[in-house]
């Protein structure tokens, strides 16, 4: 589980031990912290850092997470980043990190969990996407274009790898209340020239449910899609949003 010391990835990490499961956790954060939190409640959870743009570093640290689990059967591709910056003045550079976080760090980490699981016949790879990653949004063009790859990516390798015994999905979370959504309330409340109560209230109004999501409901969809219940499933992406996209 990559982009796992907070938010959706934490709380992914979280219901995977819930049902049982050991998990390897990665980030560039502290997800040693993350992993002996999870350890203290006494889940079976073990630190991998490693940085997503890295391909060496990728490769390394999910073989590391296989042999220190003592195998490996889930894959889930969560790290990201976001900025908002209108097309026009996105710069060169953020252009290029935010598509070597959010979607080559993707491709490479699904491709070296995918070998993994080639030679095995056997695995579900997974990704995070976003309501983003379906349709455009103003002020997110490094974002969308991101998240647009990782849907497309996942469609090909479901497609590629079904014949092999291995499943691709994805999740598109909406509005999630997590650290990383605190930058979506700022933006919201910038374009109506607010303070942040005002942002967040205007974010709101655009959800049906007039809330934004918990990050353990995310990690339920992850946990439905890795689960023998999703056994006919690949090539799909669970949008799960609260009717803010319909």
């Amino acid at each position: 589980m990559t982009g796992a010391a907070r938010g959706i990835g934490l709380a992914t990490a979280r219901r995977f031990c819930e049902e049982g499961a050991a998990v390897a956790l990665s980030d560039v954060g502290d997800v040693e912290g993350a992993a002996a939190e999870l350890a203290a409640l006494g889940h079976p959870a073990v630190a991998v850092p490693f940085d997503v743009t890295d391909e060496e570093a990728v490769a390394a640290g999910v073989a590391e997470a296989k042999d220190r689990l003592g195998g490996l059967d889930v894959a889930v591709a969560n790290a990201g980043v976001v900025r908002f910056v209108p097309a026009l003045e996105t710069g060169l550079d953020l252009w290029r990190h935010t598509l070597d976080v959010n979607l080559t760090g993707v491709f490479l980490c699904l491709r070296a969990a995918g070998r993994i699981f080639r030679e095995q016949g056997s695995g579900v790879l997974l990704a995070t996407s976003s309501q983003a990653g379906l349709r455009g949004y103003a002020g997110e063009a490094a974002y969308c274009a991101s998240k647009f790859g990782v849907v497309g990516l996942v469609e090909v390798m479901a497609k590629e790898l079904a014949p092999l015994g291995i499943r691709v999905n994805c999740v598109a979370p909406g509005t999630v209340d997590t650290e990383m959504q605190e930058l979506v309330v700022g933006e919201f409340a910038r374009r109506i020239g607010g303070d942040r109560a005002a942002g967040r209230r205007a974010l709101l109004d655009t959800i049906p449910f007039g809330r934004g999501g918990r990050p353990e409901e995310i990690a339920d969809a992850f946990v439905y899609l890795a689960s023998d219940l999703a056994s006919y499933v690949s090539g799909a992406t669970l949008v799960v949003d609260g009717a803010e996209c319909s």
